[in-house]
């Protein structure tokens, strides 16, 4: 086995010409890859967003207002991939981004997890359970302190 740069080549009949690249080396620059791809992506809204590169220790993307582990991996372990999250979170929201074999560039499909108490702290801040109530008008239910759907389709006046 010889090295030319980064990748790790298998000499094949002792011909470099003929030289395969190291399986593991692929994974691993898939990995780096995906990491940039998220931290590009996620720049639309984080313009500070940058990747780590892979093997440092701590969160894979910096520069934004939660923790990601990144996965480019074969193998599923998600509990193992939320724990790595958690331990670097520093008092942040953790998740993990996986890119799933077969998956191309775009990190909009990618998928991401977290732990359901995570979740719903966040939904729960963005679509609050609001207690369903009678339209005074229509007698319709509606949720509190919003316009009542079945008044406005059917052109009662909302005064």
């Amino acid at each position: 086995m010889k090295a030319f740069g980064q990748l790790v080549y298998h000499r094949c009949n002792g011909n470099a010409r003929n030289a395969i690249p190291s399986m593991a080396n692929h994974r691993k620059h898939r990995g780096y890859k995906t990491q940039r791809v998220v931290a590009d992506w996620l720049r639309q809204w984080y313009p500070y967003a940058e990747s780590t590169g892979a093997g440092r220790q701590g969160e894979d993307i910096t520069g934004i207002p939660f923790s990601i582990e990144v996965k480019a991996r074969s193998d599923f372990s998600p509990l193992a991939w939320i724990k790595q999250a958690e331990s670097n979170k520093g008092g942040k929201i953790a998740f993990v981004v996986s890119r799933c074999n077969g998956q191309g560039e775009n990190a909009e499909e990618y998928l991401a997890f977290m732990r359901l108490g995570d979740l719903m702290n966040i939904l729960n801040d963005r679509a609050p359970n609001n207690e369903p109530t009678r339209c005074k008008q229509c007698g319709s239910w509606m949720i509190q302190n919003a316009i009542c759907h079945t008044c406005q389709q059917g052109g009662i006046s909302l005064a």
